[in-house]
């Protein structure tokens, strides 16, 4: 889950996805944005770094608000920075035992940066950032 569902979480639920795949681990993951445009789709350079990169495509991606359906059906919602997760409680504190950030599942307390308006190389950065915390989390044990 980041801001507007158009760069970070669509990148890092697809990464998420294939791993998931890769693994045979039983799970989907889905991104939202807690200022998400509905239907917005996913930046030119998230869908560059995403397909030249690790050929996935995220061309069809359409950006969703954060909504208490998808909250209530999550095993766990991974927020991209400490400001989302605090956004989030705060909204839906009823949700609350579910958030983390980033930097709490993967034990380093960094956030994930928003490479909006920066260039391809800084979305590789971050999708790079994002797969190795995906790469590294026990997807098998979401019990947090």
């Amino acid at each position: 889950m980041c801001t507007g569902n158009t760069c970070r979480s669509p990148m890092a639920a697809a990464l998420a996805n294939d791993i998931f795949a890769s693994r045979g681990i039983n799970a989907v993951a889905v991104s939202c944005g807690v200022f998400a445009v509905p239907g917005a789709k996913a930046s030119v350079d998230a869908i560059a770094v995403m397909k030249n990169d690790w050929d996935i495509d995220i061309t069809n991606h359409k950006a969703r608000i954060t909504c208490d359906a998808d909250l209530a059906e999550a095993d766990i919602v991974i927020a991209m920075t400490a400001g989302h997760k605090n956004h989030l409680i705060t909204h839906h504190p009823e949700f609350a035992d579910k958030v983390h950030t980033v930097g709490e599942v993967c034990s380093d307390g960094r956030d994930i940066d928003d490479p909006f308006g920066g260039g391809f190389d800084t979305y590789m950065q971050c999708a790079k950032q994002i797969e190795k915390f995906l790469k590294n989390f026990n997807w098998e044990d979401v019990t947090l």
